[in-house]
């Protein structure tokens, strides 16, 4: 993966045990990057979190790739793809 050109941190969006971070990429893209997935807060239900890449694409109306367990990519974002995935994220109900 190539270095991004700029990064997006999140701090106090969905899992204070790992900040997920936006990273814009030189051709477009979105790298949406957990350090933990599923989030610390689930680990006793992580079944929830099988189709993350589904809802996180519900949610912003782009096609999502789940790349790595942490690393969910979007190739083609919108103007508003990143206020999508915070206000998806800030909402996403939490259990634990």
């Amino acid at each position: 993966m190539d270095e991004p050109i700029d990064v997006i941190s999140m701090p106090g969006v969905f899992d204070p045990e790992g900040e997920p971070e936006i990273r814009k990429m030189r051709d477009g893209s979105l790298y949406l990057v957990f350090n933990f997935m599923p989030p610390s807060w689930a680990e006793d239900d992580p079944d929830a979190f099988d189709d993350f890449d589904e809802q996180l694409a519900a949610a912003t109306g782009q096609a999502v790739s789940w790349e790595d367990r942490e690393f969910f990519r979007i190739d083609r974002p919108g103007d508003d793809t990143v206020d999508r995935i915070r206000q998806f994220l800030a909402g996403y109900p939490r259990s634990g």
